[in-house]
């Protein structure tokens, strides 16, 4: 019995852990928790910020001890069994300014890479925000179609009680049977569509297959939105700034290419315990040495192949200047169209809702006129279908409405 209560439990437990709530609130915190995509960029930026600090660990002495014990026997020698150690160490004192070049593209790697993670956020919440608003349209697009196919049976019966009162036709019952065919094939779309958009959002929110997401949350349009996307030129610089640090490094790169032949210089020290094999000494302490030094060395080998190179990376830093500066504009007269049409949008979602009552009321007109004999079938199926577009219309211009307050939202940082 307490084995059953306990699997009960558990099963109760998986059950109720299988369900997701995802609303418009929390779809943000969702997918930043379990947003694989966002996760690695993330993880990209983290990994770039532990590589800062470059030009201070330069200067850290390298350091290498060894040890060994060699058993080994030299011509006609007897095999001798004796140590062999050391120990080096080398410290940069100079690297013609290669690693203070090194330690900048470090800093500016570590700040797109921040930038970087910044966009991919931006794009998979834009993303998982417009199929949301799908799944919203779609569940009431699906209600939609139900009251119409409700309304198509009332008047079936209708056209049924005509036809027996001998005031109808047979064309009439046939009428609505077919677009009884028709209202079933676009609930049946409706429901493969919804279906499709619900994986979609599973997929971009990173739920295993026995999750199931739960909304509550209808498809409905803010007054107030102009205060939520409210935002300064600052909020939006993550999606141009990127190739902005890319050009910041390409110049760096570039000047590291150039001076690549500058000479550097290198404190060094070693002690060393050869044994036997290494130098033919039998007194082990002829068999040491210990070296203090400095070493300066130029490399002329790549200074033409070095020239081209830089040349080349200053003009990919050129290239990159102009994409953001073009991307900046285009974002900013990208956001001010969204707004204008946002504004659009919500003048017609009002104009929308009056044309439902009226087409409401040409409908019940009509549905009465029909009763009465004084309209037809086509009549009585006109007025529904205009009902029918006239709603679905302004489900459209909603969800229309939030898709671009998403984009909106995606471009300030939102």
């Amino acid at each position: 019995m307490k084995l059953t209560l306990a699997l009960v439990s558990l099963l109760s437990g998986s059950i109720l852990f299988a369900d997701v709530t995802v609303n418009s609130s929390n779809l943000k915190d969702l997918l930043e928790q379990k947003n694989s995509r966002i996760a690695a960029a993330k993880l990209q930026a983290e990994a770039a910020n532990e590589r800062k600090g470059y030009f201070a660990r330069s200067f850290l002495p390298d350091i290498e001890i060894y040890g060994a014990q060699e058993d080994f026997k030299t011509g006609q020698h007897d095999r001798i069994n004796q140590p062999a150690y050391g120990a080096e160490a080398r410290l940069n004192l100079f690297n013609g300014g290669r690693d203070w070049a090194q330690a900048d593209v470090r800093e500016k790697r570590a700040e797109q890479l921040k930038f970087h993670s910044m966009r991919v956020q931006s794009e998979e919440l834009e993303k998982s925000r417009i199929i949301y608003w799908e799944v919203l349209y779609l569940k009431e697009k699906i209600a939609l179609q139900k009251s119409a196919t409700e309304i198509n049976e009332r008047n079936f019966k209708a056209a049924v009680r005509r036809l027996n009162s001998g005031v109808g036709t047979e064309s009439d019952r046939i009428e609505f049977e077919m677009h009884r065919i028709v209202l079933k094939q676009e609930l049946e779309e409706a429901n493969l569509q919804l279906n499709n958009r619900l994986r979609e959002l599973a997929a971009i929110l990173n739920l295993d297959d026995a999750s199931e997401i739960k909304i509550s949350e209808t498809l409905e349009h803010e007054h107030d939105y102009k205060d939520l996307l409210q935002h300064k030129t600052k909020d939006h610089e993550f999606l141009y700034k990127e190739s902005e640090l890319l050009s910041n490094i390409s110049e760096l790169e570039a000047r590291n290419k150039k001076y690549s032949w500058a000479p550097s210089i290198d404190a060094f020290a070693t002690y060393n315990q050869y044994n036997q094999r290494e130098i033919d000494l039998p007194d082990a302490g002829d068999r040491t040495e210990s070296v203090v030094g400095l070493k300066a060395a130029i490399k002329f080998s790549s200074v033409f192949e070095s020239n081209r190179e830089s040349k080349a990376l200053k003009q990919e830093a050129l290239g990159l200047a102009k994409i953001s500066e073009q991307q900046k504009y285009e974002i900013h007269v990208h956001v001010e169209n969204e707004m204008s049409e946002l504004d659009l949008l919500h003048s017609q979602v009002h104009l929308a809702e009056e044309n439902i009552k009226l087409a409401e009321k040409y409908y019940k007109l009509t549905e009465s006129e029909y009763s009465r004999g004084v309209k037809n079938s086509p009549d009585v199926l006109g007025a529904s279908n205009r009902l029918l577009e006239i709603k679905d219309k302004q489900l459209q211009i909603v969800r229309d409405f939030q898709i671009s307050k998403a984009h909106i939202l995606s471009k300030i940082g939102k």
